[in-house]
């Protein structure tokens, strides 16, 4: 049709968002084999916003000031330092895979939020089984505190995706990450003090320093800007289907690259994680179907 993108960019995007964000939690906890995980956090964000700016810069962009624009940065900021504080918090004691399902559960904690926060939300049957099947996934864990770490970090990032909903006046996508991004650092800084004993006292080894240049520029910018390239494109519902694939990549990433390996009460976990999110998207997932199969048709 005209007007749309070229499939062949959606493509793209869509299969290296799911390739970044099925590697970000393996980067996260590689990186911190040397580093505290306040402090690698906070260096992440650092770099990750310093990146960000000189891209806004040489976009021609610059970053708004605006109280409605700082709002939303600050949302926004609910998605990366509230998100990633406890998460990292939690990846001290979690497998990177574990951890993968853990985000990939998100979608069932955002339909619990909307529920109450989105007037009008209705969920089905199926959806409301599927997070039941979740959360019951939630507490087959080997590590319960670790777990509620990363949960709790889930949540900040569903509370974070409502809100941004709600709002009406979107920013460019670049200068919504960049913005969220200084904000982010903004409130490692105000946590750090309280983490001084984990203060850096010698270079880390070549492992967490490129995981953390990893998690730093693909994992904080290049996957939100395909997200939100996918999300101007097609369905919101399509682009959610990746938390179906990405925590697939993210077990097996973990078991060949840090030989992870789980027990079976975990994987019991992850099995009613799993089975929670094919019934919460079973309708989009018949729709995608259906839709493929008209098009071959046409």
């Amino acid at each position: 049709m005209n007007g749309e993108p070229p499939q062949f960019r959606i493509a793209v995007a869509f299969i290296g968002l799911v390739l970044i964000w099925s590697s970000t939690p393996l980067a996260v906890v590689l990186s911190l084999r040397d580093l505290d995980a306040i402090w690698s956090l906070s260096i992440r964000m650092l770099l990750a916003a310093c990146v960000a700016q000189v891209v806004l810069h040489v976009s021609g962009l610059r970053l708004e000031l605006s109280r409605n624009a700082l709002r939303g940065y600050f949302i926004g900021s609910l998605s990366m330092f509230g998100a990633m504080f406890f998460t990292y918090m939690g990846a001290r004691h979690l497998p990177s895979g574990l951890i993968s399902i853990l985000f990939g559960a998100s979608p069932l904690i955002v339909g619990i939020l909307s529920v109450s926060l989105l007037p009008g939300t209705r969920l089905l049957g199926a959806q409301w089984l599927g997070m039941a099947l979740g959360l019951a996934g939630l507490g087959s864990a080997i590590d319960v505190v670790s777990v509620l770490y990363v949960v709790t970090g889930v949540s900040s990032y569903a509370l974070s995706s409502i809100f941004m909903r709600r709002r009406k006046a979107a920013l460019p996508p670049l200068m919504q990450t960049t913005g969220a991004l200084w904000v982010s650092l903004l409130g490692c800084l105000l946590v750090l003090p309280f983490f001084r004993a984990g203060m850096p006292t010698h270079m880390p080894g070549w492992v967490s320093l490129t995981a953390l240049l990893y998690s730093a520029s693909f994992g904080s910018i290049v996957a939100m800007l395909c997200y939100f390239y996918l999300l101007r494109h097609i369905e919101a519902s399509s682009v959610a289907l990746t938390t179906l694939i990405n925590p697939v990549f993210a077990l097996c990433l973990g078991m060949l690259v840090n030989h992870e390996r789980f027990q079976a009460n975990t994987l019991m976990g992850i099995g009613l994680i799993f089975g929670g999110l094919l019934l919460y998207y079973s309708r989009e997932l018949v729709m995608f179907r259906l839709g493929r199969l008209v098009n071959q048709e046409g």
